[in-house]
């Protein structure tokens, strides 16, 4: 039986598209992450958000979809696999397993900890000692940026301060070769250096 799988999935209103890249992310989150990453949209690199739907969001959910799309598609030798969610909600057991499943895959992990707020946290200032939960962070987005609404980013307000983020980033990951950060951090920053 000849299974036919689907073309790449390139945005065809960006011209060159045969040399692009692509990146597919599958997300715990719905919107977010989706918003923040239409800042890479250029002709060399495309980046695919796979978000959560249907209440799906869980770490297994994630990966769940992240495989199927990778069976769906046809998918060249340098495209490459996020999976991406927040360790806020989950315990150490079900992050381990699934991180540990993804990297078997060989999918890259962007996990981030307590949640995605740390990285968006991380274009304006370093990390605060007193920042501990997910609320935490959006509470001081809210007061670096004067509204913070996770529904609705300003992706403005971000994109020109990557490069801090990505210097934050790597200085406190004093682990970076764990599949996920132990302490207050994120692995977002390992696939946005890939990006750009």
């Amino acid at each position: 039986m000849n299974i036919s799988r689907k073309k790449r999935p390139l945005d065809r209103k960006i011209k060159h598209f045969k040399d692009t890249k692509l990146f597919i992310i599958a997300t715990e989150g719905k919107e977010t992450e989706k918003q923040y990453f239409d800042i890479f949209r250029n002709s060399r690199v495309q980046v695919k958000i796979l978000p959560a739907c249907n209440g799906h969001s869980a770490p297994n959910w994630v990966i769940d979809r992240l495989d199927e799309f990778a069976k769906e598609y046809n998918l060249e030798g340098d495209d490459e696999l996020w999976i991406m969610f927040d360790v806020d909600k989950w315990g150490v057991r079900k992050i381990s397993q699934i991180t540990r499943l993804g990297f078997q895959k060989g999918y890259g992990l962007a996990i981030s900890n307590p949640c995605f707020e740390v990285w968006l946290f991380l274009h304006f200032t370093s990390l605060e000692q007193n920042l501990l939960t997910c609320q935490d962070f959006k509470s001081r987005l809210r007061q670096q940026l004067g509204s913070y609404n996770s529904a609705r980013l300003h992706i403005i307000d971000f994109k020109n301060h990557i490069h801090d983020a990505l210097i934050r980033a790597r200085e406190i990951d004093i682990n970076p070769g764990d599949r996920w950060p132990q302490n207050i951090g994120t692995h977002v920053y390992k696939v946005v250096e890939k990006i750009i």
